[in-house]
């Protein structure tokens, strides 16, 4: 038994609302970006691990990569 038909009723017709995107339809967006402005075309681009990691090296200054670039050591080095 439920207690309260018209506050079930009332949920039931919410839900109803949520699922049928009755809000989407009744305020449609004029543009299909975030709220950063981005568009979701974008956000997969960036998101690509590759970009990611393109990112991160652009991300680094000159002298960072260069310390990196030389402070690595070569494997001829570890065998003697």
């Amino acid at each position: 038994q439920i207690s309260d038909p018209e506050a079930c009723d009332q949920m039931y017709e919410s839900l109803v609302r949520i699922h049928t995107n009755f809000y989407k339809n009744k305020y449609p967006r004029l543009k299909d970006t975030t709220f950063t402005g981005v568009t979701v075309e974008d956000c997969r681009v960036i998101l690509a691990t590759d970009i990611l990691k393109q990112m991160e090296d652009m991300k680094k200054g000159t002298w960072k990569r260069l310390r990196e670039k030389f402070s690595a050591k070569k494997p001829e080095e570890d065998l003697k």
